[in-house]
This record gives C-alpha cells, structure tokens and sequence, in this order.
C-alpha cells in the first residue's frame, strides 16, 4: 500500500515474507558510489498504521543513510518514499529481514560513527591535513618502534639535551 500524499510504502510483515518467498534472489549487494535517489528527511517516531504499535527506526546501513521503521507488534515495515527503489538499485530489497537484527544494527550503528568522527576530524584538521594524519597513521601501524617515533613525534625538542 502506498501512501499518495508521502509516496512512502507499507508492507505487512506477513505479505513481505511471502514475497521474499517468491522474488528473493541471493544476489549480492551492489555498491552506488552516486544515489541519485533522493530520500526522505528523517521523522518523528510514527505509529504503525495497522496495528498502532509505535514503530522502531532500523538504519539501512551499508551506505544508505535512511531509517527502516518497523513494527514489533505485527512485523510491519514502513519505508518512506524512495527508499524502496534505494534498496532495490543496492539488492537490498530482500534482505529487510536482516536490518532488524543485533549484528546488522551494531555495524551500521559503528559506520555511522565513523563517518561522523571523520566529519569532526575534517572540520579541525582540513581535508588536506586529514588525509595526511591518516597516511601517518597507517604508516606506524606497521612499525615495531611505534612508541619510539611516537616519542619523537610528540617531544617538542627532541634532540635537546
């Protein structure tokens, strides 16, 4: 069911099952480096239009960076508009199921921190000066005297005596 005003889509939890009885394919993930997509802005938490459970926001994760909301009372799914079509492009279409566990939360949970750590890193360092420190950073992770150069990177004279 599609909501005209929105153009977001409703999906009963049953109905989504038997659909991935049917369509589910076991093709992998596609990467996007360019959604044209655009999405919805995130909401207000929004009660389920079937059973009227509050429903719980799952992020996408894997690149996407909307919200999934579904519903603990009768397993529905809401997905606001356009979001559908960005999980279809990425064959993510049919893997709603595994959005809703720990261990997909956990990682889409660590990604978006990271990204939002970088964008703090950026916004003190600069971009130049980031990619630079990330360079470093990589560097000494290889190296068996990783304190020493650390030590002598911090020491504000390291060769005075």
């Amino acid at each position: 069911m599609q909501c005209p005003a929105c153009r977001g889509n409703w999906i009963a939890g049953a109905e989504y099952w038997k659909w991935v009885e049917q369509h589910a394919t076991d093709e992998a993930e596609r990467v996007l480096h360019h959604d044209t997509l655009p999405q919805a802005d995130p909401g207000l938490p929004i009660d389920c239009p079937e059973c009227r459970f509050r429903m719980v926001k799952y992020l996408a994760g894997r690149g996407l960076s909307f919200t999934v909301d579904h519903c603990h009372g009768c397993k529905g799914i809401w997905l606001d508009g356009n979001e559908w079509e960005a999980l279809r492009k990425r064959n993510l279409h049919d893997d709603l199921n595994l959005m809703f566990t720990s261990f997909w939360q956990t990682e889409a949970t660590r990604i978006e921190r990271k990204k939002k750590m970088e964008q703090i890193y950026v916004s003190r360092f600069g971009l130049d000066d980031y990619a630079e420190i990330k360079r470093i950073r990589f560097w000494l992770e290889g190296k068996t005297n990783r304190e020493e150069l650390l030590a002598y990177l911090i020491d504000k004279d390291p060769f005075g005596v």
